[in-house]
């Protein structure tokens, strides 16, 4: 019998990565697990990740949405219950990926309990009833579980995402700011400067920082600025 990681490549496009869903993610080795044996579980398992902005939690979706070709992808802020079940039984996926589930209305909300628990949609408008069965596996990222109703809460298995180490955002960051053709040692600098000065370990702060500078002398006042007016959002 082959490895987890063996048997989990074979579920996604082949055309993709080689089986390597996960490797973009630095560590949360353990979450990439329980991913992991969900997708190969032959009842649906739902997953809720919770935890500050930057640990990556939108990472585990898009990963999962690139390389699988049954799965769609919303975000909870834009998604109606209206809107959903309409997608639902037009796209019919097996895997249902929720970007910012908390931000979805609790009202909206209630249409994922029945698809959760028992795999029936059902839809009824004047003179028209429609109703789907359908397996799903429904993937979610939150900041905080504080404005999900607890009957949808309970049937997630919800793991908390850890914040990263300075070492593990460094490494990310720099990463990505040398993608976006800055150099190596001034990445290094600006990560240090978001981490301590402005109290952030949220890699999009550095993106922030990396666009706006364009000389190492330029990163202590752009990071001072966005620390003044920080309160403000």
């Amino acid at each position: 019998m082959g490895t987890l990681q063996q048997i989990f490549g074979s579920v996604f496009d082949k055309s993709s990565n080689n089986g390597r869903e996960f490797d973009a993610i630095i560590g949360h080795d353990s979450v990439k697990t329980i991913f992991n044996k969900a997708v190969l579980s032959k009842r649906p398992v739902h997953i809720l990740l919770v935890g500050k902005p930057g640990t990556a939690k939108t990472m585990f979706l898009t990963e999962v949405i690139r390389s699988i070709k049954q799965s769609y992808f919303i975000v909870g802020s834009n998604t109606t219950k209206a809107g959903l079940v309409n997608q639902l039984f037009e796209r019919r996926p097996k895997y249902l990926l929720i970007d910012e589930l908390d931000k979805m209305n609790k009202s909206d909300q209630t249409s994922l309990l029945h698809l959760m628990e028992t795999g029936i949609m059902a839809e009824t408008k004047i003179r028209k009833t429609r109703q789907l069965k359908l397996t799903s596996w429904v993937f979610a990222t939150a900041n905080s579980c504080e404005k999900i109703i607890d009957p949808l809460l309970s049937r997630f298995v919800v793991l908390e995402i850890p914040a990263y180490t300075f070492e593990e955002f460094t490494k990310i960051a720099v990463e990505r700011l040398t993608r976006e053709n800055v150099d190596r040692q001034l990445a290094a600098i600006i990560c240090e400067k978001v981490w301590i000065e402005l109290g952030s370990a949220d890699v999009r702060d550095v993106i922030k920082v990396g666009r706006l500078v364009d000389h190492i002398r330029e990163i202590s006042d752009i990071v001072e600025i966005m620390k003044k007016h920080k309160s403000a959002y």
